[in-house]
Order: structure tokens, then sequence, then C-alpha cells
């Protein structure tokens, strides 16, 4: 073997570290190495395969360590779930309900009441914990049965083609497969038939046929057979996905910003209401057994005939014990305790699960309208939002940034244009390859370190086939002459080493067009195949079809011209004139308009872009820069790094560094995942893309894994967030702008479920400890808070998704609607970017003046009603939850007045418009239907169209007030802005 490998092993003479990259190798090194033939494959008796597990390991299958988890007995998971503090909080508010209710109804009463109130609480919790084992068993067996179901395959062994289980395949063994087949282990590939992968490697020309290959890839074409050099716990993916487990064990990885915003909002108010709710029962314990036991005891009050209480509304057949018990009615004070209770935790239960469902209706719905308009297929919901708070992007190669050298410039030779130099034939072609050396001579020897010269010598080698180690070799520079750096026009004078000395030099300049062409009497005609006279012509047609209309395209170019002289009679001055022109070489940048644009966005909203290829240093800075990723001034010492160089360095240092990384070269797929890893150490939001199979891993660590393409989709939908199933790199944009407008929706959804929340609590709690034992029943029963939170979760939501599908833009962009898009973004980065709470100000202010609002409509309508309207108990009652019903109504309003209004895309407005009234009519006749049957079944009053036009223009006051709200907001901002620039 060429390079010399160390004996690791006492039966082969290559390691398992040497193999983590076969493609050092040949083909016939690891055959002779391994042991094995494409004719006769391993010996594979018991002694040979002992030995290749012994050295490499078995192939038995190894689970993600990501995704298996420890699996918890229902037991362990139903604890878990009471050591939740919401939870012991509620059990103490039932408990102490309890209490009360056994010194007012007597030890079997009580326990009924209870019983009946730590039934929901019970169900709720069991739904939860047996969903949850539910879902580890079903994983746990779906496991069983994918081991029991053994794969087998075909492998060449003692010159016999045999089938095994997949589990039983070793290093060494030459594996046969098919359409259909799925690759067992990696290995490098052999021979093929019009083969096909789904690996991502299908849209790039392969250099050689010997490519890598890694397990889980699919063969979807063809067939072919392939060396395997890697099994079990020695595949690359099973190494880099127990780096992810390491990685996501620290704990960093467990939520986004966003969710843990939103779970640290609701569990603060779950157990702020609570506290309250327990500060209360335990004031009327005390009340009830010390301070004053004629209040506890209480028998004047009658409450035959009442059905407001969670427990009535539950059974039918609780209210005939109820009232077949021959009790006399002496438990009123107990039902406002217990009533109380069970409206805590309808709140409760509203905001920790509700909360939930409506963002669950908002993210699907969104997902939902990605598929179907985009082509994007979401594979975890959250994502949908997450991809608000994306601080940096980091690329892999995707089809649209495959870099293509063709297109990179535009060669005309004299006044011809040539698309493809290989393909000319006949009498011309002798003439091509002729001016082609010339060219590549006066390109690879001409080198002044210009910006554009990186690009001309990769395409020069890439494209014209050109070696300017061989150049560099073959010719001596004898004299340099840069005479104008801004127009990088410059010359040299070389000669050949082949040719005999003292004989004839070649002068070559280079520079821009028009300069270079004053040089010249000749040029290279194609057509003729022949060196013609450049007269005046000639070369005023040059500047009218060529050299203006490369100018007016403003595009960087090179023009080139040479000429032959003798050592004799020149020496080694390098002339200025008499020269041939032998053409123009115009760059072209090679990717898209869409492309270019999308990362002009992406960065104009704050988003760092990181470029991460395994291609070398130049080509990937030529990537960067024609991409708009790196800009030239951008392009200084630390921007662009080799990924050995980031890899060497130590941990705390890789995460110094990480950000200022713009374009990292030469990456595996272990170093893209160490720079995710260390930029999300930083406290950055990272989104990462990738269309290959080996970007898997680092788009699992990513807090967005963007996978495009269909390849390895059941792969992807493991790993990857996003599939964006056209590979179409401008989705990124949809993506990011749909979660910013779904950050919002979130906003809008947060506000109305506080402020109806925060309201229904507030007003009940004031009730309750100033006057416990009026004669009025609480202004919000438990049925009624869930009546309103049932529909503001679903309808609500629902609504604010429609509104926000409607409004965002298309995928077209004009330059208003980036304009827009751009300051939007940035705004909302300033909210969220750095893990800000999710109550922004704006939100603050809205809940507390909406929530002030209501509370003090529903106090003065609690005390004053009867008399201001002039109506009985029970028509009061009806009026004041329509009016908190209504209140929500016109929250809704203003919220889709506010999105409208804000909204880019003005010929929408019409169907928002609709929208918005169909939805809102819907809640309105739902409100009405519900009136109407619980007149009938409970002691709720009919409204006339009197009463349901003072309960809206009640609830209509929250327009004018919100608006007048916000003109003071703003004026206050304005106010303290201008004393701050005065001071």
């Amino acid at each position: 073997m060429s390079n010399e490998t160390t004996i690791n092993s006492n039966y082969f003479s290559i390691s398992v570290e040497e193999l983590a990259n076969p493609h050092t190798f040949t083909l016939q090194q690891l055959f002779h190495a391994l042991e094995t033939s494409t004719t006769s494959g391993i010996l594979g008796d018991a002694n040979d395969l002992y030995r290749r597990r012994n050295t490499f390991g078995s192939n038995n299958n190894f689970h993600s360590p990501v995704t298996s988890n420890t699996k918890k007995s229902l037991r362990e998971l139903t604890l878990e779930a009471f050591k939740d503090t919401t939870i012991i909080l509620l059990l103490c508010c039932v408990a102490l309900s309890l209490v009360i209710g056994i010194k007012r109804n007597g030890l079997q009463e009580a326990l009924f009441d209870f019983a009946i109130i730590f039934l929901p609480i019970f169900l709720v919790l069991n739904f939860s914990v047996t969903y949850r084992y539910r879902w580890q068993m079903n994983g746990w067996i779906m496991k069983k049965r994918m081991s029991r179901k053994k794969k087998v395959i075909r492998v060449l062994r003692h010159q016999q083609l045999v089938q095994i289980p997949t589990s039983e395949v070793v290093v060494g063994d030459i594996v046969f497969l098919e359409s259909g087949d799925q690759v067992p282990a990696d290995g490098i590939l052999i021979q093929g038939d019009s083969y096909k992968f789904d690996d991502g490697t299908s849209h790039l020309v392969r250099e050689q046929l010997h490519h890598v290959l890694f397990d889980r890839t699919k063969l979807v074409e063809g067939n072919c057979h392939f060396l395997v050099t890697a099994v079990g716990e020695n595949k690359e993916r099973i190494k880099l996905m127990k780096r992810v487990a390491s990685f996501q064990n620290d704990g960093h990885h467990e939520y986004s910003k966003l969710q843990k915003s939103i779970d640290e909002m609701s569990s603060f108010l779950d157990k702020l209401s609570l506290s309250l709710s327990l500060i209360i029962l335990v004031v009327q314990v005390f009340r009830c057994f010390l301070w004053n036991k004629s209040w506890c005891c209480n028998k004047d009050r009658d409450p035959k005939g009442v059905k407001n209480t969670m427990e009535e509304m539950m059974n039918e057949a609780t209210k005939y014990m109820r009232r077949n018990r021959g009790g006399n009615g002496d438990y009123g004070i107990t039902n406002k305790a217990n009533g109380f209770v069970a409206m805590v935790c309808i709140l409760v239960f509203s905001l920790k699960d509700g909360l939930s469902l409506g963002i669950f209706i908002i993210l699907l719905y969104a997902s939902k309208d990605m598929k179907k308009n985009q082509q994007i297929i979401v594979h975890k919901l959250p994502s949908c939002a997450n991809g608000a708070l994306v601080t940096t992007l980091c690329l892999s190669k995707t089809s649209d940034l495959v870099l293509n050298y063709v297109a990179l410039v535009d060669l005309w030779i004299g006044f011809e244009k040539i698309n493809n130099v290989s393909a000319v034939s006949g009498g011309a072609k002798d003439f091509i390859e002729e001016v082609r050396n010339t060219l590549l001579e006066g390109i690879f020897m001409n080198i002044i370190g210009h910006v554009d010269e990186d690009a001309l010598l990769i395409w020069a080698e890439k494209v014209l086939g050109g070696n300017i180690e061989e150049f560099h070799g073959s010719c001596s520079i004898l004299n340099h002459e840069n005479c104008y750096p801004s127009k990088g026009l410059c010359g040299v004078i070389l000669k050949r080493n082949k040719e005999e000395v003292g004989e004839i030099l070649h002068v070559h300049w280079k520079g821009e067009p028009k300069l270079v062409l004053s040089m010249c009497s000749n040029y290279y005609d194609v057509n003729n195949c022949t060196i013609q006279t450049l007269d005046e012509e000639k070369r005023e047609l040059f500047h009218r079809k060529i050299a203006n209309t490369i100018v007016s395209n403003d595009v960087h170019c090179f023009g080139f011209a040479y000429k032959q002289v003798s050592r004799e009679e020149n020496g080694t001055i390098i002339v200025k004139d008499g020269l041939s022109f032998l053409g123009i070489v115009v760059f072209k940048n090679p990717y898209s308009t869409e492309l270019r644009r999308t990362i002009e966005v992406c960065r104009k909203s704050g988003i760092e872009i990181k470029l991460m290829v395994d291609d070398d240093l130049n080509i990937a800075r030529l990537m960067a820069i024609n991409s708009g990723i790196l800009r030239v001034d951008e392009d200084l010492q630390g921007s662009i790094i080799e990924a050995a160089e980031f890899r060497k360095k130590t941990k705390e240092a890789q995460i110094n560094i990480c950000h200022k990384i713009k374009v990292m070269a030469n990456c595996s797929p272990a170093d893209k995942l160490l720079l995710v890893h260390c930029l999300r150490k930083r406290g950055v939001h990272v989104a990462a893309t990738g269309s290959f199979i080996r970007d898997l891993p680092s788009l699992k660590e990513a807090d967005v894994g963007i996978f495009f393409g269909e390849n390895c989709a059941d792969l992807a939908k493991e790993d990857a967030d996003i599939t964006v199933v056209d590979s179409n790199f401008g989705k990124i944009l949809a993506i990011l702008i749909l979660g910013r407008y779904i950050c919002k929706n979130f906003e809008k959804f947060i506000q109305l479920q506080l402020i109806l929340n925060v309201s229904a609590f507030t007003s009940n709690f004031v009730l309750l400890i100033f006057n416990p034992t009026s004669d009025q029943d609480q202004q919000l029963t438990p049925i009624q808070l869930l009546w309103v939170n049932l529909i503001m979760e679903i309808l609500g939501a629902f609504f604010l998704a429609i509104i926000t599908s409607a409004i965002k833009p298309n995928h077209e962009y004009s330059n208003s609607e980036v304009d827009q898009i751009t300051l939007n973004y940035s705004e909302l980065k300033a909210d969220y970017g750095m893990g800000a709470p999710i109550v922004t100000n704006n939100m603050l202010r809205n809940i507390v003046v909406h929530s002030m609002l209501q509370v003090t409509l529903l106090l003065i309508l609690s005390m004053k009603g009867k008399s201001i309207f002039r109506v009985d108990d029970a028509s009061l009652s009806t009026m004041i939850f329509n009016i908190y019903v209504l209140c929500q109504v016109f929250l809704l309003i203003i919220s889709a007045i506010e999105m409208i209004t804000k909204t880019i895309i003005r010929r929408r407005k019409w169907l928002l418009i609709m929208v918005s009234s169909v939805i809102i009519g819907i809640i309105i006749v739902l409100q009405v239907i519900l009136i109407q049957i619980m007149s009938k079944i409970d002691h709720w009053k009919k409204l006339g169209i009197k009463q349901w036009s003072i309960c809206i223009g009640i609830a209509a006051l929250s327009l004018p007030i919100h608006y007048a709200a916000n003109i003071i907001s703003s004026a206050m901002k304005s106010f303290l802005i201008l004393i701050n620039l005065r001071m």
C-alpha cells in the first residue's frame, strides 16, 4: 500500500480508524488489506467471521441514541405527573374545599362533592399519563417487531452468492444490491448498472465510480455491488448521532426559546391563580372553624333548583340524588367554595392545555398551508414558529448552491462566442486547441492578485482542463509589468523551457478589453481558423457589438492578447503593440437571482449566513462571494477557515470564534455538526440546511433543520424539522417569513387567552373576597368559562390562523414587500431573539387595559345591573355572561383590524374582511344557540333585541378604549424619547 498503515490488529493490516476514510485508499489496497476480492469475496467460515467481528465489530441493529429513551412504567409516569407543582396546588385547593364541605354538610355529602370535583382532575392527569405510556409502548413494540423482522441481503462468500440477514454483514463483504434494497452498512461502490441512490448525490456529476455509500441509503434504480468498510457502531451515522445525543444530554436542546417562554408563562399563571385560590380557601376555613362559625352554619338560604355548580351540570342523576336526600338545602357557602374550585380547575386547564390546543391549531393550519401552497412538509409542528427566531443560517451544499463552473464565464475568441471548447470539431478543432493552450498560458502565468482571478483560475482548471502547476513547471517568467492595477492591465514575457534557449519568447497581456485591444493589430478568427488584421472597421465593430454590451451589463471581464517575439531583437522588454487579440473572458454569476435575493433579504433581516462545504478554500470562497454570503470587504482573516484548523482548536476557542466564521471549507459531516453545536452553545438560534444523507445529524442538532429534496425521505422525517420537496432554495425565505407571522399570531392568541382568564378570575376573586355571603352566585360559572375557553381556543385560534395565511406574502416578493419583511423580522428579533418573555410590552399594555375594562364592567353590572337595566337576576346573569363573551369577540375584531391594516398585500383585504365576518358571525350564532338551550334546561333567560343591543354596545367599548390606550402609549413614548434627547 502506498500509505504505510500501522498494524492495529492481530488479523488485518488496516484499522477501524483508517477505514473511516476509505476514499484515501484504492480499491486494490482495500481488497488486499481486507482479504477479499470481487471474484470470490471473503472466505466466510466461522474463523474468518470471528476475526472480522472481533476486529471491526458486528452489524447488530443499533437504535438512534437520540430517540432511545428509558422505558418508564405506568406507576412511574403517574407519580411523575402528581409531582407537578400546579397539580399539587390544585389538590390542596380541593382538599381545603373538602374540609369546608365536611364542616358544612357532613362527611358523606362532602366526600360526594369532593369526588365529583376531583374526578375531572384525575381524568385529565390519567389521560396524559395513559397517552404517554401508550406512545412509549407503541415505540417499544415497533422496535421489537423491527428487530424480529430480519432483512436479508445477498453477499459474495467463498465464490458463492448467499443470502444472509443484514445483521450478519461483516467488513470485507461484497454486497449485491437490487432496486429497492437498502444499504446495510458503510462501504465503497465497486460497480453498478444504471444505478441511482436516494442519498442526495443524484444531481451531482460523480467524478469517479468508487464513491462512498452510507448506511440506510436506498437504491432506487438499477443494481450494483459494493465493498463493506464499516458496520455497527463504526458506521458514520451511528457515530454522529451519538455525538448529537451527547450534546442534547446537556439539556441545551430540550426546548426552543419560544416554547420555553410559553411554558414559563403558563406555569407562572397556573401557580399564581392557584396560590390566590388557596389563600381564599384558607381564609374560609379559618372563618368557618375559628372566627365566625355562624357564617359557616347559615341555614337561611334555599338553593333548591340551583344548577350552576360544575357537578350538577356534569350529571343529571346528581341533581336528583341531592334533591331527594332529605336535606334542607343548607350548603350555599359550600357550593360557592366548591364552585370557585371548579372555576379554578377550568382556568388552570384552559391555560395549561387549552393554550397548547390553540397553538396546535395555529401550527397545524400553517403546516397544511405550507404543504399545499409551497411544497414544504413540516415534520415537527413547533418548527413553523421557531423559524421566526433564527439568527444564524448554516448552509450546506444543495442543488441550488452547487457551483456550475461552465456558467462562471462566457468565452469570446475574436468576435465569436464559444459555448463549449471541447465540442468544436473539424478543421477548427486544432485552431481552437492552439488558442486554448495560449489562453491558459496567459491565465496561469500572468497573475497579479486581482479579485476576480480566483474565479478565472478555477474556470481555467475545471472547464478548459488546465493545470497551473504544469504551466509553472514548463515556463519561466523573464519580466513582469503592471501598468494599471485598477484596470487589471498587466503584461508578462516568458520562455517555454522545452524551446531552444535564446530563440522565441512569448508576450501575454491581460486587462480591460478596450485597453488590451488598443495594443493589438490582429485578432484570431475562429470562422476562418486564421489570424486576421484588426482594421478600424473591425475595431469599431468590436466596440459596438461586444465591448459596449459588456459594459452596459456591468460585468467584470478580462481581455487577452499574445505575441511571439525574438529575444535577440527585444530582449526581455514587454512589447505593447502589434499583438494578436486572443479574446475576452466575461465573468457571470453562476447563481440564480432568486437565490441571491433570498440571501440578501436574510442578511438585511439581521440573519448571519454561514457556508459549510466539502470543497477547497478557493472554491468555497468563490461560492460565498457569488451567492452573496460573503462580501469582498468581509473577506478578512478568520471569516474563511479550513475545517481542520477549526477542529484542532480547543472547545472554548471554537465557541469563541464560531460566530466570526462565514465560510468553512473541506467540511466533513462531523465538522458541520461541531459548528452548529458551537453556535448553539453561544445562545444563537440556528437553522441548518442540507440535501444529503450525511447532512442529517447537523440538521437534528440545529434548532430548525431544513432538508431539500425527496431523497432519504424516511430519515428526513426522523432528523429534519422541515422538508422542501422541490429543492427550491428560495423557500427558506417563505419558512422564515411564515414563522414571523405565526409568532405574531401567538401574540394575539396568548393576549386573548390572558385577558379572557385574568378578567374572569379577578372579578370572581373580588366578589368572593369582599362579599362571600351575598345571595348572588358567581358572575361566571365554571360551565360558562368552559364554553368561552372552548370557543376562543378553537374558533379564535382558527380565525387567527386563517388571517395569518391570507396576509403573508406569496413566493414572489416585490421590493416594498422585501423591505417590510426585513423591518418586521428585525422587530421580531428584538422581541424574541435573545430569549425575551413571550409577553411583550405592547401585549402587557393591552392585557392590563382590557382586563381592567372587563373586570370593571363585570363588577359594575353585578352590583348595579338590576337597577340600571331594570331586569331580574336571571336576565342580568345572562347579560353579564353575554357581555363577557362579546368583549372577547371585539378583541378578535381588534386583532383582525390590526393585522389587515398592517398587511402589505392590499388585494387580499376584501377576502380577509369576508373571512373575519364569517367566523365572528359563527361565534355569535353559537352564543345565541347556547342561550336558547340553557334557557330551557337551566335558570338562564332569553334575551330580546333590546338586551342584545345593550350587550353589544357595552362590549363595543373595547374598541375606543383600545385605540385611546394606543394613542396615549405612543404619546408617552415620544415624550420620553424627547426628554432623553434633551438630556
